[in-house]
């Protein structure tokens, strides 16, 4: 018990590092066969996941000593696996299988080669999931038809050779979540596309179009380190609960009672494993943007060339927000409901109030459509014998595009990016909970009124040393706890 091995696993409750993992694998292997265990020469390596990338990428720093490139003849064209999990419940590194991240990358890039000194060079190697490169070199030209989602994945079990389900084990590319997007039978002809290129224009497609769908109703295509490959909209990741909904808190770890250095704890106590070690809010709110870029409001003017009309449709934020499907995180939306007033504030009174002079009112937030305007097209070729239509992008002039657009300025409005300590469990597309006090205002009660609670988990950075592994994870929120105008704040004292 304590011991504690060169690659981060600790052993033993009482000497817990809540950033110790156990690097099982980490090797190269050429083309020829020759392998070789870089887990005493490697330096840094970074992992990354996101719900806007279709598959895993990641980096790696190597010091070199033996003159590891000519010996292993790295040119790019090489695999390298990845194996590392995280501390259990009580601290030991004997995570289920399921919890561990083992993965099978391609070598794709090498570059910023060092010299220091007479005898050691610094190599820096890139790889990503082969599925990415198989995706780049095909082009389809194929007439399908199903709903978009189905088409998809179709698409990537024939062409990149995902299975439908997982397999004995974790190497073979599977499919984790599948969802069935909106229609069941429209036809689409492939006009000589990139793999790549394709799915992800069918995932925009499948974007929600009809009038109860919110701009949650977003697809994406991505992969996964801990599971497989996944293809669904945001409305589904609202509901997928990391860690059953307990909360990751910040504060300074405890060790005075034996209780909180368990790794994970399901019993209410918060163990070393739930303690954000850092954060920051990269953007708290940007107004301006989300005027210019559509998000809270934008019209859309979509022209029928066969049937030779347009059509206008106006999209507002706050409509959707109330109107739509209730997929968002919370209750509020992250902006004012109510007129914006504009007030010039003069200097305090005798009882310390600032006063106040009303200069104008103008209409909500997302009273503006034409602040965004977009043009779109509607040409109709494909008709069954009845005459129906069943092109993918025939629904168009409904907004489909503009809810894509309101959606990919979502994911960057309000974002926080947090330094967890080592997770292999976690996965972007999960709701995480979080729990940061507010600083001390001289008030008894701390607690963010706004932003605390779940927020969903866009982009994840895992970053390995010999000794530790830190998740890094960026998270949005696009939505509140309680409603800014009508909530009141209780000011405390300042304290001296």
């Amino acid at each position: 018990m304590g011991e504690q091995n060169s690659y981060g696993s600790a052993q033993g409750i009482n000497t817990i590092n809540p950033s110790s993992y156990e690097l099982e694998v980490l090797t190269i292997v050429n083309n020829e066969g020759d392998g070789f265990d870089i887990r005493e020469t490697f330096v840094r390596l970074n992992l990354y996941e996101s719900i806007t990338s279709n598959f895993l990428l990641g980096d790696l720093s190597v010091a070199d000593a033996t003159a590891f490139l000519d010996t292993a003849k790295l040119f790019g064209q090489e695999s390298l696996r990845l194996r590392f999990r995280q501390n259990d419940v009580g601290g030991n590194t004997t995570t289920e299988d399921q919890d561990t991240i083992d993965q099978l990358f391609r070598i794709y890039k090498i570059d910023d080669i060092q010299r220091s000194g007479d005898d050691i060079q610094s190599v820096r190697i890139h790889f990503c999931s082969p599925e990415l490169i198989t995706s780049r070199r095909k082009k389809i030209s194929q007439a399908l038809r199903g709903s978009l989602s189905d088409i998809a994945t179709k698409i990537a079990v024939e062409h990149l050779g995902i299975v439908y389900e997982q397999v004995d084990h974790k190497l073979q590319p599977y499919f984790e979540a599948r969802e069935q997007s909106q229609g069941d039978n429209y036809h689409v002809v492939i006009p000589n596309w990139s793999v790549n290129h394709t799915i992800n224009w069918l995932c925009k497609q499948a974007q929600g179009d009809d009038s109860t769908s919110g701009i949650q109703d977003s697809f994406f295509f991505y992969q996964t380190a801990v599971g497989g490959y996944r293809l669904q909209s945001m409305k589904t990741m609202m509901g997928q609960k990391y860690g059953g909904g307990r909360p990751f808190i910040y504060a300074a770890a405890t060790m005075n009672d034996g209780r909180d250095v368990n790794f994970d704890s399901t019993t209410g106590i918060h163990g070393q494993g739930r303690k954000i070690l850092n954060y920051n809010v990269t953007q708290h709110a940007d107004v301006f943007s989300g005027i210019i870029n559509g998000l809270w409001g934008s019209k859309q003017t979509t022209i029928n060339n066969t049937y030779k009309f347009y059509t206008e449709k106006t999209y507002s934020f706050l409509e959707k927000h109330f109107g739509g499907s209730k997929d968002s995180i919370d209750e509020h939306p992250f902006v004012r409901t109510l007129p914006e007033t504009l007030y010039a504030g003069d200097a305090v009174d005798e009882k310390g109030d600032v006063t106040k002079q009303l200069i104008s009112t103008s209409k909500p937030i997302s009273s503006y459509p034409d602040s965004f305007c977009m043009l779109t097209s509607d040409s109709s070729f494909v008709n069954d014998d009845k005459n129906n239509i069943h092109q993918a992008d025939h629904m168009t002039h409904l907004g489909s595009s503009q809810f894509r657009n309101a959606t990919k300025q979502l994911l960057e409005y309000h974002t926080l990016n947090a330094v967890l300590s080592a997770r292999t469990d976690i996965s972007v597309g999960q709701l995480i909970n979080l729990d940061i006090p507010l600083p001390d205002p001289g008030q008894e009660n701390d607690d963010p009124v706004f932003y605390n609670g779940d927020h969903l988990i866009t982009e994840i950075r895992w970053t390995l040393t010999k000794t530790e592994c830190k998740t890094n994870i960026k998270c949005i929120k696009d939505s509140l706890l309680n409603n800014m105008e009508t909530t009141i704040i209780n000011y405390g004292e300042v304290e001296e």
